[in-house]
């Protein structure tokens, strides 16, 4: 399987415009169709449904090949220790609409996005991360069009921060990381877990590199 250049990565980046955007302090205002983040200020119980009262489906309806992608909130138990003082908080809006794409469907089969913040940290935040996790149709995909994947998500992701300045990559907790970083000071980070059906994509502002400690708290 081929993982789209223009597919769920593009469109994860482009979901990270306004938070880049509000935490860099350069750039345009968001190029994105869709409404994608959700205010850093807006308290956990706005972004996090009820577990009785959720408001939307637990998956969107198939498109017309039947495949759809799963709007999955349990995908954030991957990161089971967010640290102290740490919080993180679904986002079921930005899901959802990601999620609804039909183009993505060929790729993804699940769908989780957080924020990774400072409880209470008014916005804009000096310290924010995107947490994006996708559980992969097909697992077995590889290096390629994980690199593609990378790299697509970063472009989108560092659009209006300078563009993409550099790629490295590091080991964090015996796993491979891979690190973007952006003109502007945001950082992408990278990692596949579970024999590779899983990609966890952050990004992150901010000194305290909370895409970093995303990556350290990831599961064993």
């Amino acid at each position: 399987m081929r993982i789209a250049t223009g597919g769920l990565a593009d469109r994860l980046g482009a979901a990270l415009i306004v938070i880049l955007v509000a935490g860099c302090g350069s750039g345009p205002g968001p190029t994105a169709s869709l409404p994608l983040v959700a205010s850093a200020a807006a308290p956990a119980s706005e972004l996090v449904p009820s577990a009785s009262r959720s408001p939307y489906p637990s998956a969107d309806p198939p498109t017309s090949s039947g495949l759809f992608v799963e709007v999955d909130p349990g995908l954030l138990d991957v990161i089971p220790d967010v640290g102290d003082g740490l919080e993180l908080a679904y986002d079921a809006e930005t899901t959802r609409q990601v999620a609804a794409d039909p183009a993505l469907a060929k790729d993804a089969i699940g769908l989780a996005i957080a924020l990774y913040r400072v409880p209470g940290a008014a916005a804009p935040a000096s310290d924010l991360a995107v947490v994006s996790i996708i559980r992969l149709r097909d697992p077995s995909i590889g290096e390629e069009a994980y690199r593609t994947w990378r790299d697509t998500y970063d472009a989108a992701a560092c659009e209006v921060a300078g563009g993409v300045a550099g790629k490295a990559q590091s080991t964090i907790n015996g796993r491979v990381v891979y690190i973007g970083s952006c003109s502007g000071g945001a950082l992408t980070y990278h990692v596949r877990i579970r024999q590779g059906s899983i990609i966890v994509s952050v990004t992150s502002i901010g000194p305290m590199r909370l895409g970093e400690q995303a990556m350290k708290a990831i599961e064993p």
